[in-house]
């Protein structure tokens, strides 16, 4: 797809969760627009898949790399800004795709997977997005964008601490957005309703629960692919967007609206 349009050409962008699903999607559409990329991927498991992302954006005629990063441990999240900048000079773009859920009932919920949760989808947007803001801020702006959720909005069972979790990215973008606006870097959230991704494949699978959900909740009357995310990533990362500040971008087919 010609993405050009969005002026984005030669700008430095990161991607957490780059290597399959949403965070894949989002770094082969900057690509496409003109950017180059900075892979951050969990050190754990296969490289196959983030290797293969590389090339593909490679093959577009821009650059990639791809750096290792724990986004839940803070010294790896400005291991990943410093080796960025040593790269490529700025940091223009930063996406905050990458988190972790567990699927319990509340009353079920351990402190182990509590905890593992805020580090992996809270914690990291936050400490990620201060050192990006340590560049951003000096070079003369950029823009941040978290990858929230329309359960950030809106209950869902099996899903309390992630639903408290992304409303919490949501307002946090708000309040980076009043410190850092002036300074123009911008901080705003794209929110999907669950996207049709090999991770979320066991619950897509579950009997009846794609027809409840695409029948009942979802006016589009689909699921959302992860392409169905990079238009909007695209917004929020070029000059169009430039009065869009602390915003929640839904992208849930309607879901929300109910």
């Amino acid at each position: 797809m010609d993405y050009s349009s969005f002026q984005l050409k030669d700008k430095i962008a990161i991607v957490t969760g780059a290597s399959q699903g949403i965070g894949r999607a989002i770094a082969l559409g900057l690509a496409q627009a003109g950017a180059h990329l900075v892979l951050a991927k969990h050190p754990g498991g296969n490289m196959a898949e983030v290797e293969a992302v590389k090339a593909e954006i490679e093959s577009l005629g821009v650059r990639a790399i791809i750096v290792l990063t724990d986004v839940a441990v803070v010294a790896d999240v400005e291991a990943l800004m410093a080796r960025t900048v040593a790269e490529f000079g700025r940091i223009d773009i930063l996406v905050n795709n990458a988190g972790w859920t567990g699927t319990n009932d509340a009353l079920d919920v351990t402190e182990e997977e509590f905890d593992k949760t805020v580090s992996s989808s809270l914690k990291s947007v936050f400490f990620a997005s201060q050192a990006a803001a340590r560049v951003m801020i000096p070079q003369g702006g950029g823009r941040i964008i978290q990858i929230g959720s329309n359960f950030g909005v809106i209950a869902f069972k099996k899903r309390a601490v992630y639903a408290a979790v992304k409303a919490a990215v949501h307002h946090l973008a708000k309040a980076l957005s009043l410190e850092w606006a002036h300074d123009n870097v911008l901080v705003n959230v794209v929110a999907p309703c669950i996207t049709e991704t090999e991770s979320r494949k066991n619950i897509l699978e579950r009997p009846g629960y794609k027809e409840w959900a695409t029948q009942q909740m979802i006016p589009r009357g689909r699921w959302n692919q992860p392409e169905d995310l990079v238009g909007a990533v695209l917004f929020l990362a070029s000059p169009f967007s430039d009065m869009v500040v602390g915003h929640t971008l839904m992208v849930d087919g309607g879901w929300t609206i109910h």
